[in-house]
């Protein structure tokens, strides 16, 4: 899928994973367009590279309709890459309608937009929260999400269920191409404070030469997924064959890893790092707890060819430290917490 019909559009395109596949899609020849509420974070401008300013950036929410619209009739793109999502967690819970409105509402727009505009494929990107509990591993896209007394966790995770529901309706419907990707827990450079991973937590403070002290979360294991090879598998997909599944998951397919083993590793890669983390789990890890498990990449490495260049997690954090260290020698200011944000295990 080249440039012959039109660029990429990628929607929260500045943000973090954003701005992973829009390097990788620049590197593989693509033309590409962002649609962002914001401008590119001074982390994202440095993962895209240079090539950031002549990328174009189109500014909109994708609960705007007509905004949406105008951009997509604007560049007609051959493919939409959809990341862009409200994921402050806490907050959606506690304002489900805003799951609804904005993560399935600016989703289903997204593929309005693109049956009515002709795109050819609609990459939508869920999560690994549209699982509930794990019934056998490792864990693929045929493994059950809602069951008779368990669903998926939260509205975060029911609202990319619903998308991905949508996303078959729309194939039915209108014969749209439409993929999913699951990401499970994805980490690198330039990834949120909110991220409930403990990666940032851990890493960027440690740098700083800041100790790190957390409570708790040292043994909830997950898949860490380099945001990089996220960006990988995207390009696999858009690349891929038409008879390919709809529904990828994001991870390395490799036995789960905990944050006391990414404390342990940041602890070697950072000389007289000062990091703590207690063993007992957070509310939210134990809410996600049960759904967390080997993850079968299987069916992305037989169809599109797809292997994590980070399968090993301390090679991801050797490229995560060396990133921030290049950030910071450019001048770049790292950005800062929100005020008030509580790190996970934090108490």
């Amino acid at each position: 899928m080249g440039n012959e019909r039109g660029p990429v559009l990628v929607t929260g395109g500045a943000g973090f994973a954003g701005a992973y596949i829009v390097r990788r899609l620049l590197d593989d020849g693509y033309e590409v367009v962002v649609y962002d509420l914001a401008d590119f974070r001074p982390e994202s401008r440095f993962v895209v590279g240079d090539d950031a300013s002549r990328v174009p950036l189109e500014r909109g929410s994708i609960d705007n309709w007509p905004r949406l619209f105008e951009v997509v009739q604007t560049h007609r793109p051959a493919a939409i890459v959809h990341t862009a999502s409200v994921m402050d967690i806490p907050f959606l819970d506690a304002n489900p309608t805003i799951a609804l409105s904005v993560n399935v509402g600016g989703a289903v727009n997204v593929m309005e937009a693109s049956r009515l505009l002709g795109v050819d494929r609609v990459v939508i990107f869920s999560t690994v929260a549209v699982m509930s509990e794990k019934r056998y591993e490792p864990i693929d896209a045929d493994h059950p999400t809602v069951m008779a007394r368990v669903g998926p966790l939260g509205a975060y995770g029911a609202a990319k269920l619903a998308a991905e529901a949508f996303s078959y309706a729309y194939r039915q419907s209108f014969g749209l191409d439409t993929r999913v990707v699951r990401p499970s827990a994805v980490y690198g450079f330039g990834m949120s404070w909110n991220a409930p991973n403990y990666v940032k937590n851990v890493v960027e403070p440690a740098l700083l030469g800041q100790p790190v002290r957390l409570a708790s979360g040292g043994v909830m294991p997950r898949d860490y997924v380099h945001a990089a090879d996220v960006a990988g598998l995207v390009a696999a997909i858009l690349a891929g064959p038409a008879d390919a599944d709809r529904v990828f998951f994001a991870g390395t397919g490799r036995p789960l890893r905990t944050a006391g083993e990414v404390g342990q590793i940041v602890r070697e890669l950072i000389p007289g790092a000062d990091v703590a983390i207690g063993e007992g789990l957070t509310e939210g890890d134990k809410a996600e707890l049960p759904f967390r498990g080997v993850i079968s990449m299987d069916p992305a490495r037989a169809q599109l060819g797809w292997e994590p260049r980070f399968g090993d997690l301390r090679d991801g954090l050797v490229d995560y430290v060396d990133r921030f260290r290049a950030f910071v020698a450019a001048g770049g200011t790292p950005t800062p917490p929100p005020p008030g944000l509580r790190a996970p295990g934090s108490g």
